[in-house]
């Protein structure tokens, strides 16, 4: 199916960091241009992610002054347009800061599309969409966020719909809420209201036993939902604090994971609260508070801020290894066959392959500038953006 074949949202079609393909470079050297098929300055910076669909890549980027929407040719690099998104429908009461390093910025959540139509959503609030030839099709405006770090959650589309979780606040103000828009319309389909405070992760629908589920996580839950009403299936007690990881799922069990307390791993097939019923294990070693898991059937890897890949097995959850980068991470890891991809912030990038009692790195490779989102997978090719150039690594 197409939407497979593509990469339609954050972390790709199941968000969940994993290749279709295996053919995927394995190193590269952005300064001398090795390994590089094509690098295109991105007109204003963000920390989104590039989603591909066909030959088309989609990228948002902005500043206090324009928020956009950019289209560039995946085969050559060049910029097809650019569109400014609406402003906020009110002003904010004070000015958003967003342009210091603890902040997400004025683009941060990665964009989505349904293959016919691109969705993106900006911290003041405001959610787009566009065709693929650049004309606005209809916008909503939610307001902006009270979100202490900037709205960062990006967006998924599932079937007709386009999921969108909108926590902000403080614990108790009962300002969260999770939406389902039709997307060729933007009109609600379905909304409910969320327990939980201002958080940053951004939802997956996992194919589990009971059928598929809206996963999202935030202090202190991990929630499922039906995704087609908005019906709460169950929720696990799991989480504190700040929630910037996004939550996986492999063969029927959910991760879920933040800097507090631990992670976990959720039986995924029970209703109502199962906190005390269908957590099968916890680990506390090297919590991440930014870059989400990587799981498979056999493996859940964790990648701190710090540079430390750990690796547990799935089952038990015992901790088998852990490996330092000397680096620092913001990209979740990803996975193309046997291989784990590991972009830096610093711009430097390992490929390791891991297995139950090492990580073995295979490369080493060099974007020459700094990299703070995940890559796309494609045929043969890796997209991503750095910190001002957007990436076709492959070879010709």
């Amino acid at each position: 199916d197409e939407f497979r074949k593509y990469w339609p949202r954050f972390r790709g079609p199941d968000g969940l960091g994993i290749s279709a393909f295996t053919n995927i470079p394995i190193t590269w050297d952005g300064p001398s241009g090795k390994g590089i098929l094509w690098k295109t300055r991105v007109p204003r910076p963000g920390h989104s992610s590039p989603i591909v669909w066909g030959d088309r890549i989609f990228l948002s980027g902005g500043d206090k002054d324009v928020r956009e929407v950019y289209c560039f040719d995946a085969k050559t690099g060049k910029l097809l347009w650019q569109k400014p998104a609406p402003g906020p429908a009110r002003p904010p009461e004070k000015p958003l800061e967003l342009d210091d390093e603890t902040k997400a910025g004025w683009a941060a959540p990665t964009m989505a599309t349904d293959g016919r139509r691109v969705l993106a959503i900006f911290p003041v609030g405001e959610l787009v969409a566009l065709d693929f030839g650049g004309k606005q099709l209809w916008n909503r405006s939610f307001g902006v966020p009270v979100n202490s770090y900037g709205h960062a959650s990006s967006l998924l589309t599932y079937r007709n719909l386009v999921i969108i979780q909108l926590d902000q606040g403080s614990e108790g103000e009962g300002l969260s809420r999770l939406y389902a828009l039709e997307s060729a319309s933007g009109k609600t389909v379905w909304e409910v209201k969320r327990d939980v405070p201002n958080s940053w992760s951004t939802p997956i629908v996992a194919k589990l036993p009971g059928g598929p589920a809206l996963v999202t996580t935030a202090d202190p839950w991990a929630i499922a939902y039906d995704p087609l009403s908005g019906a709460e299936i169950w929720r696990a007690k799991c989480l504190r604090q700040d929630v910037g990881p996004s939550p996986v799922a492999a063969a029927g069990i959910v991760y879920t994971v933040g800097q507090a307390p631990c992670l976990s791993a959720i039986r995924a097939d029970g209703k109502g609260d199962i906190s005390d019923s269908h957590i099968l294990w916890t680990a506390e070693d090297d919590l991440p508070d930014t870059c989400s898991p990587l799981a498979t059937e056999q493996f859940v890897f964790l990648l701190s801020s710090e540079g430390t890949l750990t690796c547990y097995e799935a089952k038990q959850g015992k901790r088998l290894w852990g490996q330092d980068f000397d680096a620092t991470f913001q990209s979740s890891p990803s996975l193309a066959g046997n291989r784990i991809y590991l972009f830096s912030k610093e711009g430097k990038c390992w490929t390791v392959e891991p297995t139950n009692s090492q990580c073995k790195i295979v490369a080493e490779s060099n974007l020459g500038e700094g990299c703070s989102t995940c890559p796309a997978f494609q045929f043969g090719r890796i997209y991503v953006r750095g910190k001002n150039h957007l990436f076709c690594i492959g070879t010709p």
